[in-house]
């Protein structure tokens, strides 16, 4: 007889099984490898792959049909938008700095897929800082400001545009070792993303560095250790991508559980002069365990003071939890990515790989004070999630973002300026702590009115490529503000982007496809 259960029934079957290992679980350790809790090398272990392919096969049931347990909703923050101020009324711009490039990549993914990206989804600071920029690299300090602006390309209105940069330094004083968790999300919606999961840590894996430090944690129905501390020694890698190979997806998502499991992990390795951090990897679809924003973020509170960090890479789409994985990076002093493709993934962890682990400054604020003689109103664009009370700016207590080695941060304003004045236009206030430090460093740059031309032709190609960006960003999220179209767009980028840069052409074809998108 041709039995065949329909997909529903497959379900139940699958749900059933679960619980059946959840029960058989109870009882048992959750360390699969190294119980003692000490850092060890693989080579000291027998057996190895053995036992870890048997834990890696025993996490959970996965779906015949390839599709997601749990589709979900896509969920975003909410969508504002920064309006003018005069400067008359408020002459204080105050926000915290933002390095994340995740909101980028998941609008690039979309639009691949035919797909308008959400308006909530598009954050136009992180279009912008994804990427390069034509800063003065510093030489001593941890990061360069640089400042520079000319009339607006899409306002008819006399505006202006005002650049603000910050450069982080590459060249480091001294290389840190770096003691990493992948906290790996293995519940049932993550079936369809495992592939790219696995071939995003294996990246990763072969960047690390000799004497570097690796665990794997997961979290489904059940928490598992797959790998405790474990120093990187030759041969390492192969038998660590193996291990990473053997890990299937099944089961609810008891993601609060994981990251109390991933951190406790992370504390049996600490480097107390070192890189701590625990990586998720997952969609943020948490519904089982201690799901709320609020139960989650308090968890991870107490282990950013211990000195663990935490950065979160995003994937899969239809249930996308942008809002938690992007709060998550932000509670835990790190960074929030979103990985569309492995190329996206070579780019992370190859070019970006330093800033992504290294800090060189935290809490870094930025308060801008306007002149009233010289500016008459003013427009933030972007950084509506990372506004700061004026009066907090002073606070060594508030927290802000944090800039890794290389990172570059980029501000615009639009200004209307009294056309008569050449009065300096005001002066840009940063407070920023040292990586290891609790008290801020404040630092002041006076924006002279000669760093805004007058004429547009005198910007620099990169400072008209940075405006295009901003203005494809403000058109994707709907901005009120958006003056201009795609195929403008087009233009300005094709005639100012840098023809080598993979990214740049990237977004030009982006552009073009949008175009034909219903």
């Amino acid at each position: 007889m041709n039995f065949q259960m329909s997909k529903s029934e497959r379900r139940l079957v699958s749900m059933m099984m679960v619980v059946v290992v959840f029960i058989f679980s109870v009882g048992c350790e959750n360390n699969i490898l190294n119980p003692t809790g000490r850092s060890t090398s693989l080579t000291e272990k027998n057996s190895f792959l053995e036992v870890a392919d048997a834990a890696a096969t025993g996490s959970g049931g996965q779906n015949e049909t390839g599709d997601d347990f749990y589709p979900g909703i896509e969920r975003h923050g909410e969508l504002n938008y920064n309006a003018f101020v005069n400067t008359a009324e408020d002459n204080l711009s105050t926000f915290g700095v933002d390095v994340d490039a995740g909101s980028y990549t998941f609008g690039r993914g979309k639009i691949m897929a035919d797909q308008i990206p959400a308006p909530a989804s598009v954050r136009v600071e992180e279009y912008i800082n994804y990427f390069r920029q034509d800063y003065t690299a510093p030489s001593e300090a941890p990061f360069s400001v640089n400042l520079d602006g000319a009339p607006s390309p899409f306002r008819g209105d006399s505006l202006y545009l005002l650049r603000i940069g910050l450069q982080g330094r590459l060249q480091l004083e001294e290389n840190l070792p770096w003691n990493l968790t992948f906290l790996v999300d293995v519940s049932g919606s993550m079936t369809s993303r495992m592939n790219l999961v696995k071939q995003s840590l294996d990246i990763l894996v072969d960047n690390m560095r000799l004497g570097d430090q690796i665990s794997i944690c997961t979290y489904a129905s059940i928490t598992q250790t797959v790998l405790n501390p474990t120093s990187l020694e030759a041969q390492d890698a192969d038998a660590i991508k193996n291990i990473i190979a053997g890990l299937t997806a099944g089961g609810s998502t008891a993601m609060g559980a994981g990251l109390q499991n991933a951190y406790q992990v992370n504390q049996l390795g600490f480097l107390e002069n070192g890189v701590n951090r625990v990586i998720v990897c997952s969609d943020g679809d948490a519904n089982v365990g201690g799901t709320t924003h609020e139960a989650i973020l308090e968890l991870i509170s107490d282990y950013v003071d211990q000195g663990i960090t935490l950065s979160t890479l995003g994937y899969g789409v239809g249930n996308y939890n942008d809002q938690l994985m992007e709060q998550l990076a932000d509670q835990g002093d790190g960074n929030n990515y979103y990985i569309d493709t492995i190329e996206e993934a070579r780019r992370l962890f190859t070019e970006e790989l330093l800033g992504v682990l290294q800090v060189i400054a935290k809490d870094v604020k930025i308060q801008v004070e306007f002149n009233h003689a010289a500016v008459i109103r003013y427009r933030l664009i972007g950084y509506e999630n990372r506004d700061i009370v004026d009066e907090e700016f002073e606070n060594d207590e508030t927290d802000a973002g944090d800039i890794g080695a290389g990172h570059r941060v980029t501000a615009l304003y639009e200004l209307e300026l009294h056309q008569a004045s050449s009065s300096p236009l005001g002066t840009v206030h940063l407070r920023y702590k040292l990586p290891q430090g609790e008290t801020d460093i404040p630092v002041d740059y006076s924006i002279q009115r000669s760093h805004v031309s007058n004429d547009l032709s005198e910007a620099s190609n990169r400072f008209k490529f940075t405006a295009a960006i901003a203005e494809y960003a403000e058109i994707l999220r709907q901005s009120p503000f958006a003056s201009s179209s795609f195929s403008a767009l087009e233009d300005i980028i094709s005639a100012t982007m840098d023809s080598e840069n993979d990214r740049d052409i990237e977004l030009l074809q982006l552009i073009q496809h949008l175009q034909t998108i219903d």
